[in-house]
């Protein structure tokens, strides 16, 4: 007999080894086998008949039943397909830590039984949390609920008294909550993206925690998405997928409202006094307008807590006196700004020029970055507010400073006020999905405060869209406006992105790789290729180019750009793609 393995490489086509004779080997079973002059973890893809006194022999079988199903093993190959990876690292990548060396006892995987797959369902109202832990709890079936982190793991499995499988328990732990679900012993499975494949006895429920959150595609391998893992697995297997987020992405968004499956539109719950604090032509010498002054004020004096929200800095160029944000013209997104050349140049499709010296909205002459960094809104806080109680570390603090995570320090009873110190880090960041990001935060924010709070947001574009969604407590109008600006600028939900990037040891050597990566896609049918350029400013080891097009990117890109992933290290340089990128 001949096993194909498949390993942690960038190579596609499995490698052949002879099965010794005594052992008996299972398609998904996990096998120690000789490469490159030592021992390496494979996944068996296939058994066969065949002359094999020519080939190296498995050494062993590192458990004695398969870690995963048939459906398993086409799950991750249709991933490894659509992130351009390899089904080996893709598989490997999600599978639990191996056993000693002794093995241990384990049952196999189940297989699903056929199904007809229910479409994804978007659960966005407030109580989506409180609803799916009644539901899992009252039901007899097996369910999967992925968190984004893992903390937010280790509070759904306390929440639902849940077998636990992420990094944040021990290897054993993990392993154990593996097969565990698969026995059915461990009826609710909570995890991370380590615990995508965790087999699970039909009919089973899935479920994505925060859908929105980037988290969910962290960089490294497997390059995709957790929700696409997730719905692909809901197809194979006829699972239940509920995805939940109060601020869902725009392409999750859509899908759901054209299958009709958005619940939970309707909850009312009480939305805090929004007030926007218009910062055009105000001197920007200090982090806090006159609004947000005085919520501090008040919200300390009523003894609750207030959370200032920091966003990154933009690297755009903004007008502080009329707010002129500076875009591509072609591809709509903010340039970057590039400070020592004083150039801008577009991300995407690489276009570059002089920095204008004056704005060309109203003429001002002090286009700059925008942004503020939370050690010096600390420290402006802090004088203009000697008698508070200022922190960026402490939760009970009567400020509380940082990004967007720090909405979840503070208990929302005792949170009064939440102020967005610069809502333009955001809009102006060179990134379509500046405007999701943007309303995401404010909703989050807006649904943080405690009712007869305050959520203060000072912009220099009091009148965005995302700003007057959540106002008025309209997602629809947030995404209609959003998606008629993707579909007008042609980006995802309605066309596909995929960054080609080299690193090298060399400006010459990263080059002359993307150039060849570049001319091998050049011409296809359908695509648009943006030319490389340098992807991070000023550092020459590194350039990329973005591709758009259609559904079907992968399978257009796969053979052309096949050559470069499986010799990833050629010459010095390194090939990296990343479908569907979210930043």
């Amino acid at each position: 007999m001949i096993c194909d393995v498949v390993f942690d490489l960038p190579r596609r086509a499995p490698f052949s080894y002879a099965v010794p004779s005594g052992l008996a080997l299972q398609r998904g079973q996990r096998v120690s086998a000789p490469l490159h002059g030592r021992s390496r973890v494979g996944v068996v893809v296939a058994l066969r008949e065949g002359e094999s006194s020519a080939l190296k022999s498995v050494e062993r079988a590192l458990e004695a039943v398969p870690v995963l199903s048939a459906a398993g093993l086409e799950l991750c190959r249709w991933a490894a397909e659509e992130s351009l990876s390899s089904w080996g690292s893709t598989m490997l990548a999600l599978l639990p830590p191996v056993a000693g060396r002794a093995g241990d006892v384990v049952a196999p995987p189940p297989e699903p039984r056929p199904a007809a797959a229910s479409s994804p369902e978007l659960w966005i109202g407030a109580s989506r949390e409180a609803r799916l832990a009644a539901s899992l709890g009252s039901g007899g079936e097996s369910a999967l609920v992925i968190a984004p982190d893992r903390q937010g793991a280790e509070r759904w499995a306390s929440r639902l008294d849940a077998a636990r499988l992420d990094s944040g328990v021990p290897a054993a732990a993990r392993r154990a909550a593996w097969f565990a679900a698969g026995r059915g012993r461990a009826r609710i499975v909570v995890g991370t993206r380590a615990a995508l494949l965790a087999p699970l006895p039909p009919p089973a429920t899935m479920a994505l925690i925060d859908e929105h959150d980037p988290a969910h595609k962290p960089p490294g391998p497997p390059r995709i998405h957790s929700r696409d893992v997730l719905r692909r697995r809901a197809i194979l297997e006829g699972s239940r997928l509920l995805m939940l987020s109060s601020t869902p992405s725009v392409e999750s968004w859509s899908l759901a409202e054209s299958l009709q499956a958005i619940s939970g539109e309707a909850e009312e719950t009480p939305w805090p006094e929004i007030i926007t604090s218009d910062t055009r032509r105000i001197l920007r010498n200090h982090p806090l307008t006159l609004p947000l002054t005085r919520a501090i004020e008040e919200t300390t004096r009523r003894g609750l807590a207030v959370s200032l929200v920091v966003a990154r800095r933009s690297a755009a160029l903004i007008c502080p006196e009329c707010g002129e944000l500076l875009r591509c013209r072609d591809c709509g997104v903010p340039l970057s700004f590039v400070r020592r050349a004083r150039l801008l140049d577009c991300r995407l499709c690489a276009s570059s020029g002089p920095a204008p010296e004056s704005c060309p909205g109203c003429g001002g002459h002090r286009l700059s970055p925008f942004g503020w960094d939370p050690e010096r809104v600390e420290a402006a806080v802090s004088r203009r507010f000697p008698r508070l109680s200022v922190s960026r570390a402490d939760p009970r603090a009567q400020v509380v400073i940082g990004t967007a995570a720090v909405l979840r320090q503070v208990p929302p009873e005792r949170l009064g006020c939440v102020g967005i110190i610069a809502l333009d880090g955001l809009l102006g960041a060179p990134d379509f999905r500046g405007g999701e990001r943007a309303f995401a935060l404010l909703w989050g924010a807006a649904s943080a405060v405690a009712p007869g709070g305050r959520l203060v947001v000072q912009t220099l574009h009091p009148d965005h869209y995302a700003i007057q969604a959540v106002k008025s407590q309209d997602r629809r109008a947030f995404y209609k406006q959003e998606l008629a600006l993707r579909g007008e600028l042609g980006y995802p939900p309605f066309r596909r992105l995929c960054t080609v990037a080299v690193r090298a040891r060399s400006e010459s050597e990263a080059r002359r790789r993307i150039l060849e990566c570049a001319e091998a896609v050049r011409g296809l049918a359908g695509l648009t290729a943006y030319p490389p350029a340098p992807a991070v400013s000023g550092a020459a080891t590194r350039w990329r180019f973005v591709i758009k097009g259609p559904a079907e990117l992968p399978r257009l890109l796969g053979p052309p750009l096949a050559p470069f992933l499986e010799q990833r290290r050629r010459g010095g340089a390194v090939v990296e793609v990343e479908m569907d990128p979210v930043s």
